[in-house]
């Protein structure tokens, strides 16, 4: 039988450092991969995030799932396999959109979805021939894919199922890897299947992890069809302009909806408009959707974005003072960050802003820096004043005051509980994720730093 090793990296950990507790959600592609390959392959998974990699375990092929904070990680676990003989593939947003440079590190990478031609990968792998690029078809039939769950079994993993319903997003938003990775395309799995996962998980919170569920609304009304009789709880990422739409919103909280991440970015749309952004078209919109999803208590984790090319430090007690007038659950106040593949990274290259070419490279790179010189504050104050504004955000004073809404926040105990928790995390998460240096130190990078 042969031996598959599926790996999910981490971003990096401080010297001393425990693992973070808010990245111990399960690692969902790795059991859809799990699921796609035939019962003639033994699985192993081994996740960076919440155990220590051991790259001595028999393998005969190791895949990795890479995104751009991961890359420099991900290739320090590939050298050590590959030390020993054992091929390496590698998949994932970073590949997908950054293939080139990806293929040194890698004896194969998968570019797009892997579904349609994980099965090829396997094969070639069985008979030494492994191709140096395999690339997925978005029209490959996305349907009868059910996740191999078991493969979490040993791992300490949040009590909250990842579920995905639909990829891809309808905008094209020009910072956006996602929008880059599915060309602006935006397709689903039937509801049904999607309805009986669910159920096969057997967890009572579910977070449906698509980039804008509701793209398509026929479907993702078709969708709350499916799910209402389930009973279950359930949050998911949602643009503005949807969340602002009775038709969608009233349906969604009737199946279990009771929480939704938005990404507003900015509260003045002209900024928008330049990264191409024009679905948040006005701050009455953004009312409009807030006061809707308050109506169906629906709470809200609501991103930020700052360091737009004409944005100014105005900008940064504006949002927090809207932050906390509409009691969010939880805030990201975050800069924007040049993704290769994106518009935005080619532009910021082309103009000579960029503080390197492969950010994500570079040694003495952190978690939380910004990568490319702003126009409206150097980058070390760009990055050190969004940290400032979480901290508020997070504050004993602003917690108290967002907990107290009745409609959202402290609409039953057990929402009140969780709120309570995660903004206890929020708040440590300032100073726990900001400053991890990206992959682990040369000497020891197989070991838990």
């Amino acid at each position: 039988m042969k031996r598959l090793t599926l790996i999910m990296p981490s971003i990096g950990r401080k010297p001393g450092q425990d693992y973070v507790s808010t990245w111990q959600m399960e690692p969902l592609v790795l059991a859809v991969l799990a699921s796609l390959t035939p019962s003639e392959w033994e699985i192993t998974i081994q996740d960076d995030r919440v155990e220590p990699i051991d790259a001595d375990k028999p393998a005969d092929l190791v895949g990795i799932t890479v995104e751009t904070y991961t890359a420099r990680r991900a290739y320090q676990i590939a050298a050590a396999y590959k030390k020993r003989g054992v091929p390496v593939v590698m998949g994932g947003y970073h590949p997908s959109l950054w293939p080139d440079e990806v293929e040194k590190y890698a004896d194969a990478i998968v570019v797009g979805p892997a579904e349609g031609v994980w099965a090829q990968v396997l094969d070639d792998a069985a008979n030494k021939s492994l191709k140096k690029r395999y690339n997925g078809s978005f029209d490959f039939p996305w349907q009868g894919v059910f996740p191999r769950r078991e493969v979490f079994a040993d791992k300490n993993y949040l009590p909250l199922a990842l579920v995905e319903f639909s990829r891809g997003c309808s905008h094209h938003c020009s910072f956006c890897s996602i929008t880059s990775f599915a060309k602006g395309k935006h397709y689903f799995r039937p509801p049904a299947e999607v309805a009986e996962e669910i159920r096969r998980t057997g967890q009572k919170i579910v977070f449906l992890i698509d980039d804008n569920i509701a793209a398509n609304p026929t479907a993702v009304k078709d969708l709350c069809k499916a799910l209402k009789p389930l009973k279950v709880k359930w949050v998911t990422q949602i643009s503005v302009e949807a969340a602002a739409d009775p038709e969608l919103i009233e349906p969604m909280a009737d199946a279990g909806c009771v929480g939704v991440l938005i990404g507003f970015e900015s509260l003045r749309p002209d900024l928008l408009c330049s990264l191409n952004k024009k679905s948040n078209d006005s701050i009455e919109l953004y009312e409009r959707a807030l006061a809707l999803l308050k109506k169906n208590h629906i709470c809200v984790y609501a991103t930020f974005l700052f360091g737009i090319d004409g944005d100014d430090v105005s900008s940064f007690p504006r949002t927090l003072e809207f932050a906390n007038k509409h009691q969010f659950f939880l805030v990201a106040f975050n800069h924007l960050v040049p993704f290769p593949g994106t518009t935005l990274y080619a532009k910021l290259a082309a103009q000579g802003r960029m503080i390197s070419d492969a950010w994500w490279l570079e040694e003495d790179f952190k978690f939380g820096q910004v990568p490319y010189r702003p126009i409206m504050m150097p980058a070390d104050e760009l990055a050190e004043t969004c940290r400032k504004f979480r901290r508020k955000f997070y504050s004993t004073r602003s917690v108290v005051r967002r907990g107290l809404s009745l409609q959202t926040n402290m609409q039953n105990f057990s929402t009140f509980a969780l709120f309570i928790t995660q903004n206890y995390y929020g708040r440590r998460e300032v100073d726990e994720k900001f400053g991890i240096p990206l992959g682990f130190p040369e000497e020891n990078y197989l070991l838990k730093a």
